[in-house]
Formats: structure tokens, C-alpha cells, sequence
């Protein structure tokens, strides 16, 4: 009888679970930018078989899946008619908002009182490799990307990752955000302040710009969604 201290000694228990995490991850990430993108049809139950063909996967990594989005809201999984895409409604963006903009106040005012800047001028380069973009998926992992390495120097780690599972809950409301060139350009700019803040070493500045950024994506997105 194998134990799992054989398990580990040897290796397996160690690439087993990672390699099917990744998988697992890889198939999520793909289907959240296949809703994200409008690429599948919302309030329609969904046709795993399809589907799975689709993202060249089994079924069990996509049911996998489909149920981490539901977690996140995008995915709604009825026991009678099968998994579903959510509408999404002007109250979860609120309440996601509302976290999303606390969370993120503290990790800005912790980097601007760490006195690291030294990844300063990569971010500005990603907000205006931003400014090029006009693929609105990409635009939304461009605009996750940014947040994530702008509270990077973050010393306290598990604020950095509840950050980063709210930020990809909001890229749905961020594409929606990116349709409309007005918004997007805004969006770049108060990015920017964000930055400038940074630099200037002023946590005050700094909470005001983040909770701007944040309360204009709300404004702007909250009138296309149902109530």
C-alpha cells in the first residue's frame, strides 16, 4: 500500500494537484473572457458539450469551470435547466464596488507608505500601452494588470490577492466601460493621478484618486445594467 508520505517522497503528490489546479484556472480565466467578450449568449443554458469543444477541453474542467464563475456571478446554475450566463445587475456592481473601493484605499495608502516607486514608470508605460488598445477584452486584462503592479510593493499579501480575485470579478463592468471611448479615455487619466500621487508620496491624494477611479466605473456602467 502506497502512503502519502511515499506519495511525496517520490514527487506525485506534488505535480498531481498542480497540474490539474492549472488546468482547472486556465479553462476559468478562458470562459470568463468568452463571456466577457459577449462570445456566449446570457439567460441561455448553456451547451457543455459545445462548449468543452469549444475551449478544446473536457467536461470536467469545465464544469469545474462553471462553477468558479458562479462563485464570481457570471455564471448562474439552475438544476433544472443547467449552467447559465448572469446578467449582472446594477446591485452586484455596487456591492463588488463597494468592497473593491476599500480594499483597494488601503493597498494605495500602504504602497505610498512603503516609498517604493521604483516600478513607477513600467505602470505609466502599461497605462498608456492602455491608451492604444482597442480590443475591449484586452483592454479589461491591460486595466487588471495595471491595478495588480500598482499595489505590488504591498507588504501585506492576502489584501494583494483579495484585490486581485475582485479585480477579475470587475472585468465584465470594465469591458462594458471600454465600448464607450469617453469613459476609457477618463479612465486612463485618473489612472494617472494614481500615479502621480504615488510619486508625490501622498497617501491623502492617492485615496482620493483611487476612490474617484473607482466611483466613475460605477457611474458610467451602472445605467446598462437591469436593477
Amino acid at each position: 500500500m502506497t502512503t502519502e508520505a511515499d506519495n511525496v517522497a517520490s514527487g506525485i503528490a506534488d505535480l498531481g494537484p498542480i497540474a490539474r489546479s492549472t488546468v482547472r484556472e486556465a479553462v476559468r480565466d478562458a470562459l470568463r473572457d468568452l463571456i466577457i467578450s459577449g462570445g456566449v449568449n446570457t439567460d441561455v443554458p448553456l451547451r457543455q458539450d459545445e462548449l468543452a469543444a469549444r475551449l478544446n477541453v473536457s467536461r470536467t474542467p469545465l464544469r469545474e469551470a462553471l462553477h468558479a464563475l458562479a462563485s464570481e456571478g457570471l455564471v448562474t446554475v439552475d438544476p433544472r435547466r443547467g449552467a447559465m450566463v448572469s446578467k449582472p445587475t446594477v446591485q452586484q456592481l455596487f456591492d463588488l464596488y463597494e468592497v473593491r473601493e476599500q480594499l483597494e484605499v488601503l493597498a494605495g495608502r500602504k504602497v505610498v507608505a512603503a516609498g517604493d516607486i521604483g516600478h513607477l514608470d513600467d505602470i505609466a508605460s502599461l497605462n498608456n500601452q492602455m491608451g492604444a488598445e482597442n480590443d475591449p477584452v484586452e483592454w479589461a486584462q491591460l486595466n487588471q494588470e495595471f491595478h495588480a503592479r500598482l499595489y505590488a510593493p504591498c507588504a501585506n499579501r492576502e489584501l494583494i490577492e483579495l484585490i486581485a480575485v475582485l479585480a477579475a470579478r470587475a472585468k465584465f463592468y470594465v469591458r462594458i466601460l471600454v465600448s464607450s471611448k469617453p469613459p476609457a479615455q477618463g479612465a486612463l487619466h485618473e489612472h494617472q493621478a494614481m500615479i502621480d500621487a504615488l510619486r508625490a508620496g501622498d497617501a491623502d491624494a492617492m485615496e482620493a484618486a483611487i476612490r474617484h477611479h473607482l466611483r466613475s466605473t460605477v457611474a458610467h456602467v451602472a445605467p446598462t445594467l437591469p436593477d
